[in-house]
């Protein structure tokens, strides 16, 4: 299902030329420099083809190309009129022989010499002259190779705007190779699994890019002799069309490193999400916008991008739809990927309509709902975000962004857009992390009424609630009066209440609030009038709804949450400002 919803992508995106994509025989590669030749052959120069991104840093340039990159464990496979240093100019990866390099330089030579009597073309034949005449060991007079990397090169000739792969005799012969059957023994035929049709089968799928470290691997892939059934090898036992595997690829590719691909992809963990709709959408322009950023934009985003954001996020919060559109039944695709040691892990594929999203979206905002810490901006610390992006949840779950446990990020994803339960183990983290730094913030406490809400279907309201007689939840409130208390009495301290006390208040109560409350005493003397009065009939009031057998003994990770959500509520309203009551007393002039 997911390689046919691709292939089929694939022919809505072709027509799209802001998406670039490569028709059959074509690829669109990552370029790093050119070799710029005289019509002779002689070199005229080594071009750095790099271009630098918003942020000034020098990027390789995308460009379509013949064929695609080197499949994996396939020996010396020299590619046409584009590649790698080691085989365009025979340098030599670090760590590695120069003979390794100087035998794919002379596969690659002897590849184009051998074509230059069927192809014929003036620009073709200067690239084999530069080819023959070309010495590896003058690679070092060229600094400008080693600031380019081992990355992609292609051929251009001087005064040219064109490369060489893009000459019209070498586009006419390539095209015609594509179309002439490879050998049947090597490529046989059968039934494609995407299209149903007798076709030639693909051996060895094309790569995919842009997901984790590894620059490219595959989807479908079989490298063990288990799964060689019937001695089918490689990709043999799962029969795919070389057209289908090649157009379900580039629609992949598209979505992961194309020039659209911001709007299609995010990455949460270790996970690299991808979504489309089988038409455009407006939900398809704005949702990793969303995903990404949460509800904060930036200054610098486009007006019009601003505005679909805000209209999308205002069918979230109401639960509805693009009626103005007519988006509701428009089928949506969303992919989880993630790297693993020979190929991609599929680590979840969710097929429904934006109407059905929509509506997931809106049960998501409404499990988070929680009254913000900082409901607007105060200097230039952002309000707290109403739908936050996946990642701000996931970063508060980790000291560092590289210590964030790389399975929840697909995990708590797959949650929102299909509605399941939230992953139990975002739950223990959070509590772990609370523990560890003691403080309770807005996520935290949002994220773990979500869990509560959805996994435990308790009730717990967005803001206060002092009819919430949960012993776990009066205690988290008893802590933040005691604290609060604590901080008006004497300031400021570098070591407070929270710090001393959260992690044993909120596990162990009985060992450690008989202690406070002989504390409290001694605080609340220092405050004064009707500050004092205040506090300690809130106190009172908080500690008459405990149970009569007094404080429990201890609290699993259920309680230790609520306990977290009664603190958090506690002191927000400690810091909101109250509405003035009116009374019926008239000033007389």
């Amino acid at each position: 299902m997911i390689l046919q919803a691709l292939n089929e992508l694939y022919d809505r995106l072709k027509d799209d030329p802001s998406y670039g994509i490569a028709p059959p025989g074509f690829s669109p590669q990552q370029i790093s420099f050119k070799v710029v030749i005289n019509p002779d052959g002689s070199l005229f120069e080594f071009q750095d083809a790099r271009t630098k991104d918003s942020k000034g840093k020098l990027r390789p340039q995308q460009m379509l190309v013949p064929g695609n990159s080197h499949p994996s464990g396939s020996g010396i496979t020299p590619l046409f009129l584009w590649d790698k240093q080691d085989y365009l100019l025979g340098r030599p990866p670090e760590k590695k022989p120069a003979e390794y390099a100087r035998l794919r330089f002379d596969s690659f030579k002897n590849k184009h010499i051998a074509l230059k009597s069927e192809i014929l073309d003036p620009e073709f034949d200067a690239v084999c002259s530069f080819l023959s005449s070309w010495d590896p060991d003058d690679l070092d007079k060229y600094p400008i190779l080693k600031e380019v990397g081992l990355g992609y090169g292609i051929f251009q000739l001087r005064g040219k705007n064109k490369p060489v792969h893009q000459s019209p005799k070498v586009n006419v012969w390539w095209l015609s190779h594509q179309e002439k059957p490879e050998e049947e023994g090597e490529q046989p035929f059968s039934q494609c699994l995407i299209t149903g049709e007798v076709t030639q089968i693909l051996s060895v799928h094309p790569k995919i890019k842009g997901v984790g470290e590894k620059a490219e691997t595959a989807i479908v892939s079989f490298n063990e002799r288990a799964y060689e059934s019937f001695g089918k090898s490689q990709s043999l036992n799962a029969p795919v069309g070389k057209l289908a595997a090649f157009q379900y690829v580039t629609a992949l590719n598209a979505l992961l490193v194309g020039p659209q691909s911001s709007k299609h992809r995010i990455r949460v963990g270790d996970t690299t999400t991808v979504f489309w709709t089988e038409q455009p959408t407006l939900l398809e322009d704005c949702l990793a916008s969303i995903f990404s950023s949460g509800s904060q934009q930036s200054d610098g985003q486009d007006p019009a991008q601003r505005d679909r954001i805000a209209r999308l996020l205002e069918a979230v919060r109401a639960g509805g739809v693009f009626n103005d559109f007519n988006e509701s039944r428009t089928p949506f695709h969303i992919l989880g990927l993630a790297p693993n040691a020979a190929r991609l892990s599929i680590r979840f594929y969710h097929r429904s309509t934006i109407g059905d999203l929509l509506s997931r979206l809106h049960d998501h905002q409404q499990a988070l709902s929680m009254v913000r810490e900082y409901d607007h901006a105060v200097g230039k610390r952002l309000p707290d975000p109403e739908f936050p992006a996946i990642w701000q949840i996931l970063r508060e779950t980790a000291r560092e962004a590289d210590e964030i446990p790389p399975l929840l990020g697909g995990a708590l994803t797959r949650a929102i857009i299909e509605g399941t339960p939230y992953p139990e183990g975002l739950f223990a983290v959070f509590i772990g992390r609370i523990r560890a730094d003691r403080k309770v913030n807005y996520l935290r406490a949002a994220t773990l009424k979500a869990i509560l809400t959805r996994n435990h279907h308790l009730s717990i309201s967005t803001m206060l609630d002092p009819t919430n007689h949960d012993p776990a939840y009066l205690l988290g409130r008893l802590f933040a009066a005691l604290e609060k208390t604590q901080e008006d009495a004497l300031g400021s301290l570098n070591t407070g209440l929270r710090d001393r006390f959260y992690g044993s208040a909120s596990a162990t109560p009985a060992a450690v609030f008989p202690k406070l409350m002989r504390t409290y005493q001694h605080h609340l003397s220092g405050l004064n009038g009707g500050a004092k009065t205040n506090r300690d009939k809130l106190v009172q009031e908080i500690v008459a709804g405990i149970s009569s057998e007094g404080f429990s003994r201890q609290f699993g990770l259920r309680e230790q949450g609520i306990f977290a959500i009664g603190y958090y509520h506690q002191r927000k309203d400690f810091f909101t400002k109250k509405e003035q009551v009116p009374t019926n007393e008239t000033s007389v002039a």
